[in-house]
């Protein structure tokens, strides 16, 4: 019998990888972010290659989705503490727990926003908007840089209604922070301060009249979105300082005028806002996308929630009040997920929900639930009710931006 041979063809195709930056820098931008930091290790060549801005630009280039999301425990307020749920169906580890202490702060560090894999920070100080440190964090490579604070501030306290961050890794590898704070002209309108990590300077934009929401802003595709006191959206384009309204979705004939956010958030350069009627027990509803031009919405989605109300019967609880009785769903939408780089071994669209003791997502393809994490019940449930909200859910994404 002839000797056994095995081929060299193995060995090769991973030396033609090793040692050509093209092929290796082709799959390294594919990893997950943990693997990169890993890989750093391998050699000083590697080193290098993973750190350089050139390969900064070609991982920016390929859009990104979150793997995870971090939630803020509400139990927690004054340091708060958050649990970071990966998205993968089979994770390898159970949630973790955390405090953010990449930097020394007595008062603890609390998550304002989530933007394209940056995470805006400040400290958790109740002394004053003003008094507060913020931080611009990434979560990969645990970089941080601390904002400087304007020159040009007032000594009123509590100055400061809203901050955004705007970061599109796809645009610019620079990012913006914008301060919305009440005005030095007019009690009835509000100053935009705006931050340029390219100039390291601040400088005042534009005057705006009264907004509801200032502190739940959304940026996407070079704008920052706010819900409006007249019941339609602001869009502010950060590159030309503009200001645009953009209609609320018309709403069904049988709701009331008074209408529940129940998700506005943005995913994979889309930007999705879920609306539910005050008066009506919610277990179907419509997921609305932002057109392409601003001009308005459209229904993407439509949700069906009654099979996984019939499996989770702790999802319907009663209300009394005064003379008044009703059953409601308890569920709380946590975050859309679109596109590739989920976790889930799909593209396919999904939503992850809060549901009392269960985080679940819900696919908008065949309307199926899968269960993802169980939560002790006594870190869920208060009184009956769910305890996360949309906006203390926070997307992972991983990039390895300089801050």
């Amino acid at each position: 019998m002839g000797k056994l041979e095995f081929s060299n063809s193995y060995t090769e195709s991973n030396e033609l990888i090793g040692y050509n930056d093209d092929i290796l820098i082709n799959v390294l931008i594919r990893l997950p972010g943990k693997s990169l930091m890993r890989f750093r290790n391998v050699s000083k060549h590697w080193l290098s290659l993973i750190s350089s801005p050139y390969f900064s630009r070609c991982l920016n280039q390929i859009p990104m989705f979150p793997s995870a999301i971090f939630l803020q425990m509400q139990l927690s307020l004054n340091k708060p503490k958050y649990h970071f749920l990966s998205l993968d169906r089979n994770p390898v580890r159970e949630p973790s727990v955390q405090s953010f202490t990449f930097v020394d702060d007595p008062a603890g560090i609390r998550i304002l926003q989530s933007c394209n894999g940056l995470l805006l920070c400040c400290s958790n100080n109740r002394l004053g908007e003003y008094n507060r440190n913020y931080y611009i964090y990434n979560p990969t490579t645990h970089q941080y840089t601390t904002l400087p604070k304007p020159d040009n501030r007032t000594q009123s306290p509590n100055t400061i209604f809203g901050v955004i961050l705007a970061f599109d890794p796809l645009k610019s590898v620079h990012y913006r922070v914008i301060f919305v704070r009440s005005s030095e002209t007019s009690p009835h309108l509000y100053q935009l301060e705006m931050y340029s990590s390219e100039t390291h300077q601040w400088s005042f934009s534009s005057e705006i009249s009264e907004v509801n929401h200032f502190t739940q802003g959304v940026y996407c595709c070079g704008g920052i979105h706010w819900r409006n006191n007249s019941g339609s959206f602001l869009r502010f384009d950060v590159h030309q300082e503009r200001f645009q309204e953009i209609p609320m979705p018309k709403i069904p004939d049988d709701w009331d005028q008074q209408t529940k956010c129940r998700y506005f958030g943005e995913c994979g350069g889309r930007l999705h806002l879920i609306l539910t009627s005050c008066k009506h027990s919610t277990s179907q509803f419509n997921v609305y996308e932002m057109k392409n031009n601003f001009s308005g919405w459209f229904v993407k989605y439509q949700v069906d929630l009654n099979a996984l109300i019939s499996a989770n019967p702790k999802m319907t609880q009663s209300n009394c009040h005064a003379l008044e009785h009703w059953d409601y769903y308890a569920f709380r939408v946590l975050a859309i997920v679109v596109g590739e780089g989920s976790g889930q071994g799909s593209s396919s669209p999904f939503m992850v929900l809060h549901v009392p003791g269960k985080v679940i997502t819900y696919s908008f393809k065949d309307k199926t639930s899968t269960l993802l994490h169980d939560f002790a019940p006594d870190c869920t449930d208060i009184e009956g009710c769910t305890t996360f909200e949309y906006d203390y859910a926070y997307p992972y994404i991983t990039t390895l931006a300089n801050v």
